[in-house]
């Protein structure tokens, strides 16, 4: 099935391709860039540490970039992401807490669309790597719980431009699921020390998809510039549930966005920067 959806996906890149009519296009592309801080509540739940729900809260760092493929392709553009992500959580009892940290990086392609006026609307995919561990200030065999995991994601951004008299503001919505991916697991009862001292991988890398994990992500903001500066506020919601190899954990993370929003341009290589533009350092 995912061989099929693959070359279904090629297939159908590969049309969008012929059919678009590459023109120059006047001026320069921008890349458009936020940087926010997010802060909020967290759930874990992770029975290969602790049979209990934790709660707590969380806090991430993200760096999102939003920039057309080229010149001559401005219905295709380019979408990374980087974040840090920290949650500090207790059980109920607040006896043991559990301490999670991981760096997450995303890329992908959207294809644009303009269905109404003041509306971009943005389809595509992604895929991410996923790395970091928890770590259960209790236990003494299996106090960690590493992170490891790599998805493709169906993605929809949405962006619409609110026209002032003196402004625009600009109202976001991105949507992401992954439908397909690969992540570490141990096998039930399995220790740390027959993974990595004793070789025994079999089964730790299981193939994921619905039915073994499902996940969404929801960004919600609102950009609006004040003087100089572009700011965002928001709403990042984000749920995760697993269950590979008789073992299951569950995320839930609804968190307060604020950042700055700026758009810049970068000349790559040895090309001579054009005259329109005066370079501080000649």
């Amino acid at each position: 099935m995912l061989r099929n959806f693959s070359f279904l996906l090629l297939l159908v890149s590969f049309s969008l391709s012929l059919s678009a009519q590459e023109t120059d296009s006047v001026g320069y592309h921008l890349t458009n860039r936020a940087v926010t801080l997010s802060i909020g509540n967290s759930r874990i739940y992770d029975s290969y540490l602790s049979p209990l729900l934790y709660k707590g809260s969380g806090i991430s760092l993200m760096d999102e970039r939003v920039s057309f493929l080229s010149k001559k392709l401005d219905y295709l553009s380019k979408y990374t992401e980087y974040a840090c992500n920290a949650d500090f959580t207790n059980n109920p009892s607040e006896t043991a807490s559990i301490l999670g940290l991981s760096f997450r990086g995303f890329t992908g392609v959207h294809y644009h669309m303009k269905p109404i006026k003041n509306m971009n609307l943005m389809l595509g995919g992604l895929a991410n790597v996923d790395l970091g561990g928890r770590y259960q200030n209790r236990n003494q065999n299996n106090p960690y719980s590493m992170i490891l995991n790599a998805n493709l994601w169906a993605s929809v951004m949405c962006y619409y431009h609110i026209p002032l008299k003196k402004r625009t503001l600009t109202i976001r919505e991105h949507f992401s699921m992954p439908f397909v991916g690969v992540m570490f697991s141990p096998n039930y009862a399995q220790t740390y020390y027959e993974i990595f001292s004793e070789s025994q991988y079999d089964g730790t890398f299981p193939i994921t998809s619905f039915g073994t994990r499902f996940q969404w992500r929801n960004k919600l903001s609102l950009d609006f510039p004040i003087k100089i500066c572009t700011f965002r506020v928001g709403l990042l919601m984000e749920r995760t549930v697993t269950n590979v190899n008789e073992l299951e954990t569950r995320n839930m993370n609804v968190s307060c966005m604020v950042g700055l929003v700026y758009n810049y341009l970068t000349f790559k290589g040895s090309k001579k920067i054009p005259a329109e533009f005066r370079n501080p350092v000649e």
